[in-house]
């Protein structure tokens, strides 16, 4: 889907730091701002090693990738001014962030804690093999992280930990993470309220994990994206035997996937738009437009990471990226979907997607969606693909009749709102666009009819 030119070119805007495809142990550019304490919102001298952390977790947990199929988990715990709210539901509720600048939701993720203990990630077997023996702590610790995991309200909890270690770490998939440290204890001290179609999929051991999110959990008013990705993060979701802990950044796509896919076969039987339609949005320097046009089911997503963005800076060591022709990176499906990951997009793809299907199938129709990304340098660190999530469903919410929507007679006309709003020409974005010269050649049943 992309040139020779731009994959020796532009390795960190396809990696974003999750596939580390420059060859170095650590992405240069997030551990540059992993280090900056000028984004730690708490004063770091109030934090010592060695001590009892007591608060309201939102609920919260965190999975970590590294050392797979070992890894790091555990709940995150409110700190400084956090830890004397009740309520702390909205420092892990990234549904609730739109509109927030992007200091305030620095200073929601670096008033947290985040305690870790190492695990094999198929916690049900008392010895693994490879892994070692899995230590009465740990289990301890897993079943109280797990048990705050299905909660419905904020849970008190408290944790032992040591080593804290004082930083804000970012990811392009998950929300910011601020100080950890290594747990020794931890006990939940709380109720914990449970919603039915949260015991329902977690009792049955039968159910399988797309099953539950989708056909239970989905359907529920009450149960957030967020609240099913902790739950299938934690290993809580699935046929019991292959039940197993999946890092955050794995969870947030998959249910992602396992939405927008289900709900995707729902709306070919629905009839296609006859008019084409421009959406547009803009949040934290990220601006979108996103295009529907007749025909039936097929999506794509375009993005562009200005100079000045984060992810499009040259690394000392790394290719440069200081080229003449701007890069815009694409992946795209067609009627019958992808089998792929969207390794171009990765993650922002199905958070996208997601909203698409879901806006479609509301409105009763079906159509070919392209949503154009520009990030500009104002997005100054990565805060997770709940951005993108948000942004486009915000930009859906007022319906096809919305201020921010335009309807067209042509797609000639439609695509002049690029030239408007972007920065980067519009050429460029056909340039790239797999389903805009699609759409031109791919003739539709009335155009027979009407010939």
């Amino acid at each position: 889907m992309m040139s020779s030119e731009s994959d020796s070119v532009n390795v960190c805007i396809k990696c974003k730091g999750a596939r580390l495809l420059c060859g170095k142990s650590q992405c240069p550019i997030l551990m540059k701002n992993s280090i900056l304490k000028s984004t730690l919102t708490i004063d770091p001298k109030e934090i010592k090693s060695n001590q009892n952390i007591f608060g309201a977790s939102p609920p919260a947990v965190f999975v970590g990738h590294v050392g797979y199929p070992r890894v790091n988990i555990g709940p995150l715990l409110p700190i400084g001014e956090y830890a004397v709210e009740k309520n702390t539901g909205f420092l892990d509720s990234p549904e609730s962030w739109f509109g927030k600048p992007l200091e305030e939701i620095v200073k929601y993720r670096s008033g947290m804690v985040r305690s870790n203990f190492s695990i094999g990630v198929r916690y049900q077997d008392n010895i693994d093999k490879i892994l070692g023996d899995l230590n009465r702590t740990n289990r301890k610790m897993l079943e109280s992280t797990q048990e705050l995991t299905m909660a419905s309200n904020s849970v008190d909890t408290e944790a032992k930990l040591s080593h804290i270690r004082v930083s804000m770490r970012y990811d392009s998939s998950s929300a910011p993470n601020g100080p950890s440290g290594r747990a020794e204890k931890i006990d939940v001290i709380d109720n914990v309220k449970v919603l039915k179609p949260v015991d329902k999929v977690i009792s049955d051991k039968d159910l399988k994990s797309s099953e539950a999110i989708y056909g239970y959990l989905y359907k529920s008013d009450d149960i957030s994206t967020t609240s099913m990705q902790r739950l299938l993060s934690a290993g809580l979701l699935g046929v019991k035997k292959n039940r197993r802990l999946v890092p955050t950044r794995w969870a947030i796509t998959a249910v992602d996937t396992i939405i927008s896919k289900s709900v995707a076969k729902s709306i070919k039987h629905y009839p296609s738009i006859d008019k084409y339609y421009t959406f547009t949005n803009d949040y934290l320097d990220n601006h979108f437009i996103i295009l529907f046009m007749p025909g039936p089911w097929a999506f794509e997503m375009n993005e562009h990471w200005h100079s000045e963005s984060i992810w499009n800076q040259d690394i000392f060591g790394l290719y440069p990226t200081n080229i003449a022709e701007p890069v815009i990176v694409n992946d795209y499906e067609l009627e019958n979907g992808r089998k792929k990951y969207a390794d171009n997009i990765t993650g922002a793809y199905y958070a996208a997607r997601k909203e698409i299907v879901e806006f479609l199938s509301k409105s009763r129709r079906q159509s070919r969606a392209i949503v154009f990304r520009e990030i500009r340098g104002g997005y100054i660190l990565p805060l997770g693909v709940w951005v993108i999530r948000e942004t486009v469903r915000q930009a859906l919410q007022n319906g096809w009749k919305g201020s921010n929507v335009i309807q067209h007679e042509s797609l000639k006309d439609a695509l002049q709102v690029i030239n408007n709003r972007f920065k980067v020409p519009l050429k460029h974005w056909l340039k790239a666009s797999k389903l805009v010269p699609y759409s031109k050649t791919q003739k539709r049943l009335d155009f027979w009819l009407k010939n």
